[in-house]
């Protein structure tokens, strides 16, 4: 009989061990950071990187085009990608990463231009396409890069991105958006 109550001394042991340890163990996975935020914030960023070339795609497809009417993919592609990048900035810090104030007046300058409805576009508004891809091009780059493997921002990406969206919004605002 001294054999059978050892075995169960032992199991409730283990089994009072267990109940222990396993929610000390949960619960120091709760309190440090666990590389699961890391993860979602990644998942995010491919998002919000799919959606930029994708508007790198159709920015270079606009530079092209000969109606407003064929700029809804831009349009449609802007916002997107503007949205995606805000809920990034949002998982991420505003402190930690820079807001791409010029996605969003790509959108309001695609809508300002079809307002009227379906017409040619002009000359200079064409040019101002063309222009806006050549400075969206590194910015496209400088996306990939923004993020390391494990999900911590770059600096020196987010500033240089920080400078050249200064630059294209600058040129949405005064060739478009005037």
């Amino acid at each position: 009989m001294g054999r059978k109550t050892g075995w169960k001394k032992l199991g409730v042991w283990i089994i009072l061990a267990v109940l222990i340890v396993w929610p000390l163990y949960r619960i120091y996975g709760y309190v440090s950071h666990s590389p699961t935020s890391h993860d979602a914030t990644l998942l995010l960023y491919q998002v919000a990187q799919f959606q930029v070339e994708l508007l790198n795609s159709s920015l270079s497809e606009a530079s092209k085009a000969g109606t407003t009417d064929e700029l809804d993919s831009l349009r449609v592609t802007a916002y997107s990608a503007n949205f995606a990048h805000e809920r990034l900035v949002m998982a991420v810090g505003k402190d930690r990463m820079a807001n791409l104030h010029s996605i969003q007046q790509l959108v309001q300058a695609v809508i300002r231009l079809q307002i009227g409805g379906d017409r040619a576009l002009k000359p200079e508004e064409k040019e101002a396409f063309v222009q806006a891809e050549k400075l969206f091009k590194p910015m496209y780059e400088g996306y990939g890069k923004l993020l390391t493997s494990s999900g911590k921002p770059v600096s020196s990406q987010n500033d240089k991105l920080k400078k050249l969206d200064a630059e294209l919004d600058e040129l949405l605002r005064k060739r478009i958006l005037q």
